[in-house]
């Protein structure tokens, strides 16, 4: 009692001191706004920020169409509410819930829904009076899987001087991609490339590493990747290097008397080099390369013949040459018609007696002019060899081989043939 009567007396005395008298003054204002606001504004407005955007497809339209959401126009809501001053004055963003209204969402693309804001706590009841952005606009769209084949792009990647580098042939592993993504995005994929950064020249063979894939659309324009995902995330590019080298073209001449000069013949080609590329090193002791051969005897005077040129399948024709036309320069030559009776046999088999049936054997030669103006019949050698025949038969056509012992720059038109007639010898038919 005592205690309780020291401290009104302590109040009593402390309204005589002016400092006292303004504190109670302003704690008995604030008590009197408090009861004043309940008693006659129960209600207030709240504005609150940030609160985060919900867009659930779960068990809508959208769903049930394999709809996904891919993008929207907003992600947080400003919302300002009505209540109760009790009620909703400690409220935060944190006790709000922010929800798209999906509604009838049947079919890809971008769709404006409705906003809407509720309380997570149900006693707390509030008036919601705006809702900014009142509308959010949602791209939806169905979520696929496509394969891409891969190409390379490394445009910093050189050959070193006198190396050869075709980028058509740059391989990446894996040379396929599986994108999965938004289906009308992958329907703007028109093509997929490695790209690497890397600036080097090199000399040989090599491999890189990249993750970098660029995706381009018909256009050649750069395609976003947000909303994609890729299967794989390293690839490897192989980057072959080629030796190159120009050669001259040369041809063979074949079955040309012993002393018959090759040299001699001028033939022309169409064209007179190739450059060819090989992965390795084989080129460097090569300085020509065979379009074929050329028997001595199709060398007519009209003579022009197409040669098609083949090349390894390791190699690459540069020149894109695929073909060489072969002609006979005329230019101080003649041509004239001859006729040779004698006509021997060489290498005769022991058991038989064989003799040549042809005779009087016509054909054309060709040489120089003063070489062709002079030829006889005497300076010409018309024999059968029949080394390289079986002789089985009584009668059987051989080929003629035609020289020309003194003249090395004359030949004869066409393959020549004559018919032998075959009879076994005494010894032959005894045993």
């Amino acid at each position: 009692m005592k205690f309780i009567k020291n401290i009104k007396n302590y109040i009593l005395n402390s309204f005589n001191n002016n400092t006292a008298m303004i504190i109670y003054s302003i704690i008995i204002a604030i008590l009197m706004w408090f009861v004043i606001s309940i008693t006659i504004y129960p209600t207030t407005p709240k504005t609150l920020s940030n609160i985060p955007l919900e867009i659930d497809i779960t068990g809508t339209s959208a769903e049930e169409n394999d709809l996904s959401v891919i993008s929207a126009s907003a992600k947080n809501v400003t919302v300002t509410i009505k209540g109760e001053r009790s009620r909703i004055g400690s409220l935060t963003a944190d006790d709000l819930v922010a929800k798209a209204v999906i509604e009838n969402v049947n079919s890809a693309g971008e769709k404006s829904l409705n906003i809407n804001v509720t309380g997570k706590d149900s006693d707390v009841k509030f008036e919601v009076t705006e809702i900014k952005p009142s509308k959010v606009d949602v791209m939806f769209d169905r979520i696929d899987t496509r394969e891409y084949d891969l190409t390379v792009n490394a445009p910093n990647i050189t050959a070193a001087d006198g190396l050869y580098m075709d980028k058509s042939e740059f391989k990446v592993n894996p040379s396929v991609i599986e994108i999965t993504g938004p289906s009308k995005q992958l329907d703007s994929i028109d093509k997929a490339q490695v790209y690497v950064d890397t600036k080097q020249e090199i000399n040989t063979a090599y491999t890189f590493h990249s993750k970098d894939v660029v995706l381009y659309d018909k256009n050649e324009s750069k395609i976003n990747t947000d909303n994609l995902t890729f299967n794989s995330e390293d690839f490897t590019i192989d980057i072959p290097v080629y030796m190159q080298k120009e050669l001259d073209f040369t041809y063979d001449i074949r079955y040309a008397p012993a002393n018959f000069d090759v040299s001699s013949l001028n033939i022309e080609l169409n064209v007179d080099k190739i450059s060819l590329a090989s992965p390795n090193d084989e080129l460097q002791n090569i300085d020509t390369w065979s379009i074929g051969s050329i028997p001595l005897y199709d060398l007519d005077w009209d003579f022009n013949k197409s040669f098609t040129i083949e090349v390894p399948s390791n190699y690459k024709n540069l020149s894109n040459v695929s073909t060489v036309t072969a002609k006979l320069n005329q230019e101080g030559l003649a041509k004239k018609t001859v006729t040779v009776n004698d006509i021997s046999i060489i290498n005769a088999p022991s058991n038989y007696d064989c003799t040549v049936n042809t005779y009087g054997l016509t054909f054309d030669i060709i040489g120089p002019e003063d070489d062709i103006a002079e030829i006889t019949e005497k300076d010409i050698l018309v024999s059968v060899d029949l080394l390289k025949y079986t002789v089985q038969s009584s009668n059987f056509t051989a080929d003629a081989t035609i020289s020309f012992p003194k003249y090395d720059k004359v030949w004869a038109v066409g393959l020549q043939k004559v018919s032998v007639t075959a009879t076994p010898t005494t010894k032959n038919s005894t045993e």
